[in-house]
């Protein structure tokens, strides 16, 4: 990969750009586990309290809860994913890193993190 001359401080406020990013995210992120867990227990709630409720209807709950967890974990393991990817590149661009990938082999790394999540 060839250097490219940017200049030093373009690449200092892109990684702050990219902090103040992945700290919003964090937040909302937080925000939103916080939220689903507490309607997790509002199901778990209402499901113990409902006696003759069917074996079939208890399944669909914890399938679907189990479903929510899996999908909180892809979502945030793709997004760091990326995160990591875009601050490594811009790491490459300021010499920060001795190996020298190309941004093809970053994507490919990223994918193959999406892969063993899943």
């Amino acid at each position: 990969m060839t250097r490219t001359n940017i200049p030093r401080q373009v690449l200092d406020f892109q990684k702050q750009i990219l902090d103040f990013q992945r700290a919003a995210f964090e937040n909302g992120y937080d925000a939103i586990v916080a939220l689903q867990e507490r309607q997790l227990e509002l199901a778990d709630r209402m499901m113990n309290q409902v006696p003759n409720l069917p074996d079939e209807a208890r399944e669909l709950i914890r399938t679907w809860r189990g479903a929510a967890e899996d999908g909180q974990r892809q979502l945030k393991s793709t997004v760091d994913g990326s995160f990591d990817a875009v601050t490594a590149y811009l790491d490459r661009l300021a010499g920060g890193t001795a190996d020298d990938e190309a941004p093809d082999q970053a994507q490919t790394t990223h994918e193959t993190q999406e892969e063993t999540v899943e």
